[in-house]
């Protein structure tokens, strides 16, 4: 397959269907090729038998093209793109744009033309743009290839949409404002190359420092996932998403929460507006790193300052907690009154006074952020505060956001601060926003970099028998699982059930419930509340079902009587199962939670937590997070939720209850990874101060077999070897915690050895470049590590490039270990994995005095070549 380079970069063009009118897509697309100077060759195609279409050559077929044609754009109806593409598979064309408007309604009815175009391109190996995109736009190249009525200015921003309509709107949006792109595209229908396809390759085009996207459909969330995490890395990636239809997944009422952490996890910044695309990005492409996620406020006035705090505490920011020492308390105004946030200074404070509170409020390490709110005054102007200022808030390390006050008499301070880069605002409420916005995109760079990995459980799940269980449900016919079912689910996963008592008969039942288990509580357990999120669809099934506090087997009587008449009332066609009979044992100081995993259909398996009590609440409560999580994920899971609050007020040992909690959320999250079929998990748990935490209720459905989103650590790569030194070593995927033991690693090498293995001479390595080379999306890249008790031995990389499919790999071993037999072993790894994901070929780059290297390319049967300044090593498998 041809790289996407043609799309965007392509020498030679032909547009069928070309046209001399102008109100015709043949003759607006050749009309602002025209317009935007376009320097290569352009073809018409028409079988009018037009000489010259808008001052371009113009032949009846293309096969009368006497060259090689990088980008062939079909501007014809519908039922004429097949044939098109068949004349392309004749003359080897590789590119295709199908800009055909009026397809992608027919196609989201029905996918029939849509596959068939698919289909017919990969046969021809033809890759397909479109139908119904808008073109493409690339300023620098002089390419307008599409049928917009405005072109675009230049820029480093690319920009790629689902919507054409949008995406127009857009382009006239931005071109008001004199923003401008390096690329501009719309997919349309997606026949064949998608968002992602275009996320990757602007990832790796220098030309483009940041990425905008808009989403609707999202057919392969994983792989979309890998591409924007891939691309967040190093570009600054923003997403806005609209949503085709509004239907929440199974006991989820807010979508838009689904959205937050599916593109938190990618690293991406979500903003809901088209003026917040805009402003994100000139926010983010501004702003210095945070160290810390929090706000301090610094003015001149107490009522602008306090603006910003509420607008802050509103929106759920956080301030920065700190003491005034000396120097501090001696320039503060209102020090009785205010806490030091925000940090009052005099009416008339100028330049001066800003800059000592400054480097008095930079050696504190609680703060992070700074926000410098000056009202102008005789004393102290505006275009004054900002020349002092200025100099010193370019020098800083710390972010410092300013804001200046007013109107008339502030507009060429603003106009300082913009032509040196720096943020300014109006309003505090803009400055706050401005904050608010980078402290989410930090959290997303964070979530991002945490490997998605699922920590050890502190026991085996009998994984089996846990198959067993939905195994014997399914062959029954049954989409759900029992009572019984789903409780012997839970304590196969290691989770503690309050002791019950269940038969399908009650009066067995009641024989059977002893002095011990009163007070109880009675249920009857029938079809629909045996499904997890019952009540959310079913009003009668908001009924619990229950009675509770009974004292003795006359009430126990009592009460199933009243059950079954209150059953056949609300829910008369669901089949009783059974009863059941629980011991109430609940402390005051109980509390109770609502847990499990639910689905979405674009997203996949999702775990949820919140607090528990009326189904109001649990809904109202609900976070969620994509699968699977680790200790800090599902940390940051609990901390969303206002259970998380509760927890905090009640609980006598927090830091032992948070570790419960979260142990339960990664048993949730590896029964996602272990039972694919899993669709509904809604689990009750009850927390006391000194005991394990128990299972009140269950309740369990499964469907067909789903992946996450995200891909889990892949223990099936994990293997023991034995060196030549008779040590015993680990080869594995490497993991996000890893991050030291690889700094350590690369440690152990002089600076001659890490000039061979990166190609340019270094020692450090900073904990974001670390980072990133530690947490890794495993679908995308691999790199196995070998080490001992801890100590790194070996590293090697390997990346797929996806044009080529070739694997590029890379190999490390420490000094003490060279000669042991390791890079053998590493090399045969490669082999390995190259072969379990179908790579073409393995290469490498090589310099020409890495003896070693070329030694063990050469032990291992490689094609040797120069190539430029590095020898390029290639074996095809």
């Amino acid at each position: 397959m041809p790289k996407l380079t043609s799309f965007f970069y392509p020498k030679s063009i032909a547009v069928i269907g070309a046209s001399e009118r102008e109100d015709s897509l043949g003759g607006i697309v050749l009309k602002n090729i025209q317009d935007s100077g376009f320097e290569h060759t352009v073809y018409g195609v028409n079988l009018k038998g037009y000489s010259h279409v808008h001052g371009f050559p113009c032949v009846r077929y293309l096969r009368e093209i006497k060259e090689d044609i990088d980008l062939v754009i079909i501007c014809v109806p519908g039922n004429g793109i097949t044939s098109v593409l068949r004349q392309m598979g004749r003359l080897n064309l590789k590119s295709a744009m199908i800009l055909t408007g009026g397809m992608a309604r027919q196609l989201s009815q029905s996918d029939t033309q849509n596959r068939k175009i698919r289909h017919l391109a990969k046969g021809l190996g033809i890759r397909v743009l479109g139908p119904n995109c808008l073109g493409i736009l690339v300023p620098d190249h002089h390419l307008n290839a599409s049928y917009t009525h405005i072109d675009a200015l230049p820029g480093h921003a690319a920009y790629v949409g689902h919507s054409a309509a949008l995406g127009s709107a857009l382009l006239d949006w931005a071109g008001g404002r004199g923003i401008g792109f390096s690329h501009f595209l719309t997919v349309g229908a997606s026949a064949d190359l998608r968002i992602s396809d275009f996320v990757d390759f602007f990832a790796s085009d220098r030309r483009v420092k940041a990425i905008l996207v808009h989403l609707e459909q999202i057919r392969d969330s994983n792989r979309l996932l890998i591409a924007l995490r891939a691309a967040s890395r190093s570009k600054k990636v923003l997403a806005i998403r609209t949503r085709p239809n509004s239907n929440a997944p199974a006991g989820i009422i807010d979508l838009s929460k689904i959205d937050d952490e599916y593109f938190s996890r990618a690293g991406t910044l979500k903003v809901d507006t088209l003026d917040g695309l805009f402003s994100g990005l000139e926010v983010l492409s501004r702003a210095k790193p945070i160290y810390r996620r929090n706000l301090t406020i610094v003015g001149n006035g107490l009522g602008t300052s306090l603006l910003a705090r509420q607008y802050l505490e509103g929106h759920a920011g956080e301030l920065s907690k700190f003491e005034l020492n000396d120097a501090l308390s001696s320039m503060a105004w209102y020090q009785k009154e205010m806490t030091g946030n925000p940090f009052i200074l005099p009416t008339q404070a100028g330049g001066k006074e800003y800059i000592g509170a400054l480097k008095q409020l930079e050696k504190i390490n609680e703060i992070g952020v700074i926000l410098l709110i000056h009202s102008p005054n005789r004393a102290s102007t505006s275009f004054d505060f900002a020349q002092a200022l200025l100099p010193y808030i370019k020098r800083s390390r710390r972010l410092i956001l300013t804001c200046f006050l007013g109107g008339l008499t502030t507009r060429e301070a603003r106009q300082a601060f913009d032509g040196a880069g720096l943020l300014s605002f109006d309003t505090p409420s803009d400055a706050v926003e401005a904050y608010l916005t980078l402290a989410k995109y930090q959290s997303a760079q964070e979530q991002m970099r945490e490997t998605p990995t699922t920590d050890a459980l502190g026991f085996v799940a009998d994984v089996k028998h846990a198959k067993a269980v939905l195994y014997k449900a399914r062959k029954a016919n049954r989409d759900y699982l029992t009572w019984p079912e789903s409780r012997q689910l839970m304590r196969l996963y290691g989770f503690h059930l309050v002791e019950s008592l269940f038969d399908v008969d009650f009066k067995n039942l009641a024989n059977n419930a002893h002095q011990r288990h009163y007070p109880a509580a009675l249920r009857i357990i029938h079809e629909t509340y045996s499904y997890p999120f019952a009540y959310q669809h079913v009003p009668a099934a908001r009924w619990r079902g229950a009675k509770t506090d009974l004292v003795d087997r006359d009430a126990l009587l009592r009460a199933h009587k009243e059950l079954v008449e209150e059953k056949a009332k609300r829910l008369p066609n669901s089949k009783v199962l059974g009863f059941s009979v629980q011991p109430m044992r609940r402390k005051v100081d109980a509390l109770q939670f609502s847990l499990g995993i639910t689905r979405e259909e674009t997203y996949g398996p999702l775990v949820f937590f919140g607090e528990g009590g009326s189904h109001a609440d649990m809904l109202a409560d609900r976070q969620v997070s994509l699968a699977p999580l680790n200790s800090t994920l599902a940390k940051h899971l609990i901390k969303k939720s206002h259970g998380y609050q509760v927890l905090l007020e009640r609980s006598e040992d927090i830091d032992g209850d948070m570790v419960k909690l979260i142990n339960a959320l990664i048993t949730l999250s590896q029964m996602v990874i272990d039972l694919p079929r899993l669709k509904g998990v809604e689990i009750n748990l009850l927390m006391q101060y000194g005991q394990e935490p128990l299972v009140l209720g269950v309740a369990v459905d499964q469907g067909p077999k789903i992946r996450p989103a995200l891909n889990p650590y892949p223990v099936e790569f994990e293997e023991t070897v034995i060196l030549k030194d008779k040590r015993t070593v680990l080869i594995r995927p490497i993991r996000g915690e890893d991050e030291p033991m690889l700094k350590s690693f690369f440690g152990c090498f002089d600076a001659e050895s890490l000039r061979l293995r990166f190609f340019y001479s270094r020692m450090n390595f900073e904990h974001l470049e670390l980072a990133t080379m530690s947490q890794i999306d495993y679908r995308r890249e691999m790199v196995f590590i070998a080490e001992i008790n801890g100590v790194m031995l070996g590293e090697q990389r390997l990346w797929l490039d996806i044009n080529t499919n070739e694997l590029e790999f890379a190999i490390m071993v420490a000094p003490n270990t060279q000669g042991t037999g390791l890079a053998s072993m590493l090399m045969r790894k490669t082999f390995d994995y190259a072969a379990k994901i179908n790579a073409s070929a393995v290469v490498a780059d090589i310099l020409p005095e890495n003896g070693a290297m070329l030694g063990l390319a050469h032990r291992f049967g490689f094609e040797i070549s120069q190539e430029d300044e590095t020898m390029r090593a290639i074996k095809h498998l």
